[in-house]
């Protein structure tokens, strides 16, 4: 009995160790002594690649690697509908273990939100925390964020007191941008964070386009924003996370000779090599965060890494995507209510509704016999197998009308789901109801159903969902004639 007691001590301790670890700032360094906190021991993943060959020989000669994605859109994991989706929090935290203990700085810059809609604005707090928790150094704002406005986005940052109380507030990401305010003057981010980066002290800091609008929030011109910030480093090297175009950065890097290190950004592809101008070093990458981009501290190249679907997930993003979809399942939404969804799949004439496949059936045996054999018609089975069911932005492909008057709701009664809870005929025709009235009458249709096209698919099958979409191959799937 004394001995499990003993047991459960140690194991209490460990887990309350491991939880003061992880809730600490993560990167960013103030002036003075450092508490040092116990470390859990490091996380291993069986089955990730090695490191490009680029970074590994710099980190086994401790070069820093500076490593960062941008524009990844807040997201966590592929949607998963198909094979060969690349890209994922939840995979990029497991190929950045293999840089755990080595001299390296991990940035994200501009572009990480997912949106303004209630449960858009839940997805990219938890990806902010996924971050923090998985050790990124430094997080930069980007015209996406500052399109938010003030509000929106202290709400993402700091969380709802009201429904959260002070521990939000606790819990500070590592956010920083140099020329954004609020009206008020009000911050709630830093103008620069402090990372030790082997025997480095760097200042990180970030800039938004001076064209960015946001209500409640105030933008100044980039370089004169980093020319004033400058001369307050004391020798500190800047590096700068800007949400800039190609042309755009290199601009910067002229305007403020001080940057040591510029990251971009808004850009259409990533830079092979490090572009010079003067001392300052510009690099970038591509691809909504699907891609990682590397560069050892001076080097004469940049690496890039694809965060291909084989990468195997990291149990705690997984474990923090879990307890998002839960708490999606508990809260009420704007979308379950509104009269207007975000979605316009299943349009149709002015005055249609929704009648659902058993009113097509009748007519049209066949083509209800080869929708019924189909992935559209288990659409929605297929997402509460996963868990994901009351996630809207599964829900939008996976179920008719989301959002809608007379469409899916989460909350919907069993009539409602019955005429709903799948991709439907009426998903791609349209609303029926019109259709049906005319032909049980006896009378000619009058082409109130929508035809379907390419574009009817790309709806859904866009892309980032279904990147390897193609009508003609995709058709002969759910090929059908009209009866």
């Amino acid at each position: 009995m004394r001995v499990t007691v003993i047991v459960l001590v140690v194991l209490m301790l460990g887990i309350a160790a491991a939880v003061a670890f992880w809730l600490r700032p993560a990167g960013p360094v103030a002036s003075g002594p450092q508490a040092e906190l116990p470390a859990p021991p490091a996380l291993v993943i069986a089955g990730l690649p090695p490191l490009p060959p680029l970074v590994a020989s710099a980190l086994a000669t401790d070069v820093p690697v500076v490593v960062w994605v941008a524009h990844a859109g807040a997201r966590l994991e592929p949607c998963g509908c198909v094979a060969g989706m690349h890209g994922g929090l939840v995979r990029r935290a497991s190929l950045l273990t293999r840089l755990a203990g080595k001299s390296r700085l991990v940035v994200e810059g501009g572009g990480w939100s997912g949106g303004a809609a209630d449960y858009q604005r839940l997805r990219t707090r938890t990806y902010l925390t996924a971050l923090h928790l998985n050790g990124c150094d430094a997080i930069g704002l980007g015209a996406a964020e500052v399109r938010l406005g003030a509000a929106t986005l202290r709400s993402i940052i700091w969380g709802d007191p009201s429904k959260n109380g002070d521990f939000e507030k606790r819990r500070v990401f590592p956010l920083a941008c140099a020329n954004v305010a609020t009206a008020e003057g009000t911050a709630f981010f830093s103008d620069r964070m402090l990372v030790q980066v082997g025997d480095r002290l760097l200042t990180v800091t970030s800039v938004v386009p001076a064209t960015a609008q946001g209500d409640g929030l105030v933008i100044e011109d980039p370089a004169q924003a980093l020319l004033r910030l400058i001369p307050t480093l004391k020798g500190s090297p800047l590096v700068v996370l800007a949400d800039l175009d190609e042309s755009g950065l290199v601009e910067l890097a002229k305007a403020v000779p001080g940057i040591a290190l510029l990251i971009g950004g808004d850009v259409k592809q990533p830079s092979q090599t490090p572009v010079a101008v003067g001392a300052c070093r510009v690099v970038h990458v591509a691809n909504e965060g699907k891609t990682i981009g590397y560069w050892p501290w001076g080097g004469p190249a940049c690496a890039f890494e694809l965060i291909s679907d084989q990468v195997p997930d990291h149990p705690d993003v997984r474990a923090v995507i879990h307890a998002y979809q839960e708490q999606l399942g508990a809260m009420n939404l704007a979308i379950d209510e509104r009269v207007s969804g975000l979605t316009s799949l299943g349009g149709g004439d002015a005055g249609a509704r929704y009648v659902g496949d058993q009113s097509c059936t009748p007519c049209h045996a066949n083509a209800a016999q080869v929708h019924g054999a189909s992935k559209h018609a288990h659409a929605f089975a297929a997402l509460e197998r996963k868990g994901y069911h009351r996630d809207p932005d599964c829900l939008r492909c996976h179920v008719t009308g989301l959002g809608l008057p007379d469409g899916y709701r989460r909350n919907a009664d069993a009539e409602r789901m019955r005429l709903t809870s799948m991709v439907s005929c009426e998903s791609c025709h349209g609303r029926g109801s019109l259709h049906v009235t005319e032909r049980t009458a006896g009378r000619p249709s009058s082409g109130s159903l929508t035809p379907v096209t390419p574009a009817t698919c790309l709806v859904c099958h866009d892309r980032e969902n279904s990147p390897r979409f193609a009508f003609d191959s995709y058709w002969e799937k759910v090929r059908h004639g009209a009866r």
